[in-house]
């Protein structure tokens, strides 16, 4: 999944054999694994590694003159760090599960992590859903043409597609607008002029710091592939009132239960109208919540959005100082 090198520093062996084991099932590659007293003592490591778990309790330490050696190097390295504070649990207890899936959530937001600090493009300000199924690609497409840019937007887009057809959306939908697409793939990015395409065959989750983490391993719930009904959860419990979604055409009722997580979190919610649709079910079933807040034809949708993107900015409160 991802070719980073990770180093590992720990206090003793048991350790840095769960770190290791860790590391290794998130897709990652460990380029050096080292005990605390080799660093205290000097002997630091030269590999250049892209990440550094570290597991340490500086508290521990029976001298400040070690504790001051350990923080002199910790405090030079440059690459993202996982800190720990140097208890492992064993395999057999209750609390290792936890930790585990901990670390590994950490581990698996590495790459956004490196990308963030690294890619060009500015991160949206503002993330929104496009939604839909039958009928979608043209009419996601007419709205994405009518679209204005540089709005600090970017946008997910969950369509209901067979997998071999995935990289044919990708190369049409965005064609002829200001918006560049591209298939969502661990680490990437969310960033403003951005359509990043869900894939149906396995489960991708937004970050709250914009980038994407994809799980091979880990399935849509549902009948539905990519189901829009975890995808707008998961940016309106993020983003709040900076996101939003747009139902298109479409069958079925996927994406209605989660619209109403979208307008608890203050988000927007809207839908194209059922006259201007291939298919109207999935639209009229969100519209049937009571929460679609706007509903008009893919290029009006675009209008509205611009308009109401600016009044959202120029409205915007300065966050208090204290």
């Amino acid at each position: 999944m991802s070719t980073l090198k990770i180093g590992i520093v720990s206090e003793t062996r048991i350790q840095q054999h769960y770190l290791k084991h860790t590391v290794e099932e998130c897709g990652y590659c460990v380029a050096t694994s080292v005990l605390v007293e080799e660093l205290i003592i000097g002997n630091y490591p030269s590999e250049n590694c892209d990440a550094w778990v570290i597991d340490v309790d500086v508290e521990r330490f029976d001298k400040e003159q070690d504790q001051q050696s350990f923080e002199q190097w910790l405090y030079g390295i440059e690459q993202p760090v996982i800190l720990g504070e140097g208890h492992i649990y064993n395999a057999a207890e209750a609390e290792f599960a936890a930790w585990a899936r901990q670390l590994n959530k950490k581990l698996l937001a590495l790459d956004g992590q490196i990308q963030l600090a690294t890619q060009p493009h500015q991160k949206a300000q503002h993330v929104w859903v496009l939604a839909a199924s039958t009928g979608g690609p043209e009419a996601v497409k007419r709205f994405l043409d009518a679209m204005e840019t540089d709005l600090g937007l970017g946008f997910l887009y969950a369509q209901h597609i067979d997998r071999s057809h995935i990289q044919a959306l990708c190369d049409t939908v965005s064609r002829d607008s200001g918006y560049y697409s591209a298939i969502a793939s661990h680490g990437d990015v969310v960033c403003e002029n951005n359509v990043i395409i869900i894939p149906p065959q396995h489960y991708v989750e937004l970050q709250r710091n914009g980038s994407l983490v994809s799980r091979s391993q880990q399935q849509w719930r549902g009948i539905y592939t990519p189901s829009i009904d975890q995808v707008v959860s998961n940016v309106s419990a993020l983003y709040g009132e900076a996101s939003g979604v747009i139902f298109f055409t479409g069958m079925g009722d996927d994406g209605a239960a989660g619209c109403r997580l979208v307008a608890l979190h203050g988000g927007q919610v809207w839908a194209q109208s059922v006259s201007s649709c291939v298919s109207p079910s999935m639209p009229q079933e969100v519209i049937n919540t009571g929460y679609a807040s706007k509903i008009d034809t893919p290029e009006n949708l675009a209008i509205h959005l611009k308009t109401f993107i600016k009044n959202q900015c120029t409205h915007k409160q300065p966050l208090p100082s204290y």
